[in-house]
């Protein structure tokens, strides 16, 4: 994994997850949202880092088994054991909402060595107690105290994964905040947090308008008069 570089960290760390979307959006990548991955804690620090990949697949029993005897690597334990500092843990299952891949001592394990945060498309075990650790944690499913091994096991990681109907590579960058997550190629996240930026600037100076009484005619979408109002504000 690369880490991010702590300057682009920071910007991206400083802006909404709708924005970065919309930008994402506008540049023809518009499948970068993910669904149906809501935060365990609305107000849990934001989320910013590089993505950690780890793959699980529907469950074989004898394989499953092998594992619980010690006869097999337990790929899942080792593999979040490795997330590095700073990354941010995705785990697709394929979308077993019904189980967990994580509770609150593994939570609190990843928060302890410094990761990111976590993203999965299962349940979490010990909601209530995981949503209490300052670790940014997105789930699909809920509070789902059943073990992931009833329906799925991790066979790999470091490998392209979906999830959230999003196609998130090894290193692509995570962001998330209460309104979601955020997946963003790696090659384009500096232009992507210039951009996004720029567009926070630009409505907030919207927003100081409307507040102010002006009509969204011409106003947002702006016209060439709004824009030519708003480069003179930004220069005054």
């Amino acid at each position: 994994m690369t880490p991010l570089p702590e300057a682009l960290r920071a910007k991206l760390a400083a802006l909404p997850v709708p924005t970065l979307s919309a930008v994402l959006y506008a540049r023809g990548l518009r499948s970068r949202f993910l669904h149906g991955v809501t935060p365990a804690n609305p107000d849990a620090p934001r989320m910013v880092g590089p993505a950690w990949t780890i793959r699980a697949i529907p469950v074989r029993e004898d394989m499953r088994d092998a594992v619980a005897r010690g006869e097999a690597p337990n790929l899942h334990r080792s593999l979040f054991a490795a997330a590095p500092e700073g990354a941010v843990l995705v785990c697709a299952t394929g979308g077993a909402a019904h189980v967990s891949v994580l509770g609150d001592i593994i939570a609190t394990a990843l928060h302890r060595r410094g990761v990111a945060g976590v993203v999965v498309d299962s349940g979490v075990a010990d909601l209530p107690a995981v949503a209490a650790i300052p670790l940014p944690v997105f789930h699909a499913g809920g509070s789902a105290p059943v073990p992931s091994g009833a329906a799925v096991m991790v066979v790999d990681g470091g490998v392209p994964v979906g999830l959230g109907a999003v196609a998130v590579f090894p290193d692509d960058v995570m962001v998330g905040d209460a309104c979601g997550v955020v997946c963003i190629p790696r090659s384009i996240a500096e232009q992507v947090a210039e951009e996004a930026a720029a567009k926070r600037d630009f409505e907030a100076w919207v927003e100081e308008q409307i507040a102010a009484g002006a009509s969204l005619d011409g106003l947002y979408p702006p016209d060439a008069a709004t824009r030519a109002r708003y480069t003179a504000a930004c220069r005054a």
